[in-house]
């Protein structure tokens, strides 16, 4: 445990890099590839040139996001333990629910189809972007706590971008929404992700520059 408290900032910037990178790099593998439209867990579906590598991505980064939990407990645990959990908490849906289930069960490539697997994917995605979406929200108050301004107006500013980019990705399962036909949803999906993950990124940097 004292290991990963040691290193798991570490091996959050790594996980972030690899969720940023790792989509490009698949995306100049899979021929006719449209980032724009297409949504990241394209990259898993049957017919995909890289379904194998992507499920083991999956895997791996949703492991290696969990090892990083107690270094952000351990973090903030002093400034309020309550939050502090339940940050952990929400860190531990977001990487079992969008990473390692979306890596084991596939989302349905017919929209018509009742798929129980294509469901737990779907379900278990939007719970794991909601958890961090959370989390962001806690590490604001953490912050607030703190009496880190800079940071909490920050962090707020990040909290309402990666809301809108989450309703407009949501928008075709949203009611009130989905009569406007939003395209570019690959784009929503991955500017929400860039938004949700900024916070613990920047909590990881700060750690890393001060022990440096």
């Amino acid at each position: 445990m004292n290991t990963l408290k040691k290193y798991g900032f570490k091996l959050m910037i790594f996980v972030i890099c690899s969720e940023l990178i790792v989509p490009i790099i698949l995306g100049l593998l899979y021929p006719n590839y449209d980032p724009v439209t297409m949504l990241i867990s394209d990259f898993g579906e049957d017919g995909s040139p890289v379904k194998i590598v992507f499920k083991t991505w999956q895997l791996l980064d949703g492991s290696l996001f969990l090892l990083t939990i107690p270094s952000f407990y351990e973090r903030f645990k002093r400034t309020s333990l309550p939050l502090a959990k339940s940050l952990s908490i929400m860190m531990g849906i977001f990487a079992i629910g969008d990473c390692l289930i979306t890596g084991l069960f596939d989302r349905s490539t017919d929209p018509t189809a009742i798929d129980i697997e294509a469901l737990i994917h779907d379900y278990a995605s939007g719970i794991g972007f909601v958890a961090l979406f959370i989390g962001i929200f806690l590490l604001i108050n953490l912050y607030s706590i703190e009496k880190k301004h800079v940071y909490v107006w920050n962090f707020v500013l990040i909290f309402i971008l990666s809301g809108i980019f989450m309703i407009l990705f949501a928008a075709p399962k949203i009611p009130l929404i989905e009569q406007f036909h939003i395209p570019y949803r690959g784009l929503w999906q991955r500017a929400n992700l860039f938004f949700l993950y900024l916070p613990f990124l920047v909590v990881a940097l700060n750690k890393q520059s001060i022990k440096g």
